[in-house]
């Protein structure tokens, strides 16, 4: 008892409910054919067809009343994974049906069963998908429900646009829940995009301009060389200042202490250009670096 009721909550704990699909007149009276078929064949004991107008039934419109009785359908077939399925499913459908415990204690016996002789459970679904193979089993479509030893197994399928395949594990004691879906394309980023003016153009390709923080790059460097070569021109200018207090004896006293003055202010001046157009270059060069791959190039290219 202790048992199901964690099981409960662990089902309660699962994806939400699928939501009751709201048909038409067409598809409510088809439902209620197939339904009734199949309770008609479920009385005579004819389950195989029982479960094929269930089905039908549960295309039209799915109810937990439909997975309620595939599930019986199959449990009276023999097929105990399949009853599994539907019971879980039921289950999600009606989270407070008054005999979900006792729906959930019976999952939860046959689940333990399948542990205590070392195997997994495999319940997938592939809405798109015919002639879902999964070791070494044919099924014409989906849902697919399975007792396998653990490891890990190949799943194929014919999709519209053709064959595909994808691996799935199994693990002891554990139940995997998958959804066979084939891989969608890569999805262009938002800049990569044709806007409706190119489309109307006629143009296959956006432009691929430099990226802003490329620019920035080429800007930051070009504003850091400029003030480099002026702080060359300025020490050029007090080395020059400095070389004529060496050589002209004419200068008196006065004048060449306003020179030697004026040497060192430009010194100084050189040496802040120097270090400001440094810095600006450097930093224009990592903005280069991180502006890389550039459109039009190859990811990690140089």
């Amino acid at each position: 008892m202790v048992f199901s009721i964690a099981l409960l909550a662990l089902l309660n704990a699962a994806p939400a409910p699928i939501p009751v699909f709201i048909p038409g007149d067409a598809e409510a009276r088809r439902f209620k054919e197939a339904f009734e078929r199949g309770e008609a064949l479920f009385k005579e004991g004819d389950f195989g067809a029982a479960v094929a107008n269930f089905r039908e039934a549960d295309h039209a419109r799915m109810t937990p009343e439909v997975a309620y009785d595939l599930a019986r359908c199959h449990e009276r077939l023999g097929d105990q994974a399949f009853s599994i399925l539907y019971y879980r499913l039921y289950m999600r459908r009606a989270p407070n049906a008054p005999d979900t415990l006792e729906v959930a204690e019976r999952v939860g016996t046959a689940l333990a069963k399948a542990e205590a002789d070392g195997r997994g459970f495999l319940e997938l679904d592939a809405p798109r998908a015919t002639n879902l193979t999964v070791a070494g089993h044919l099924f014409v479509e989906g849902p697919v429900a399975l007792f396998l030893a653990p490891g890990e197994y190949e799943v194929t399928g014919d999709f519209p646009a053709g064959k595909r395949k994808m691996s799935v594990q199994i693990r002891t004691g554990r139940t995997a829940t998958v959804t066979f879906e084939p891989s969608q394309p890569p999805m262009l980023p938002l800049e990569r995009a044709l806007s409706a003016e190119l489309i109307a153009a006629g143009k296959t390709e956006p432009s691929t301009g430099p990226s802003t923080l490329r620019v920035g790059s080429y800007v930051t460097a070009a504003a850091g060389l400029a003030v480099l070569i002026g702080g060359i021109a300025m020490g050029a200018s007090s080395q020059a200042d400095a070389n004529q207090l060496k050589t002209d004896r004419s200068l008196t006293i006065s004048q060449a202490r306003d020179l030697a003055a004026t040497a060192n202010t430009k010194g100084v001046v050189a040496n802040v250009l120097f270090g400001v157009g440094g810095a600006a270059i450097a930093g224009g060069v990592v903005m280069w670096v991180f502006s890389m791959p550039e459109p039009g190039m190859k990811a990690g290219a140089p």
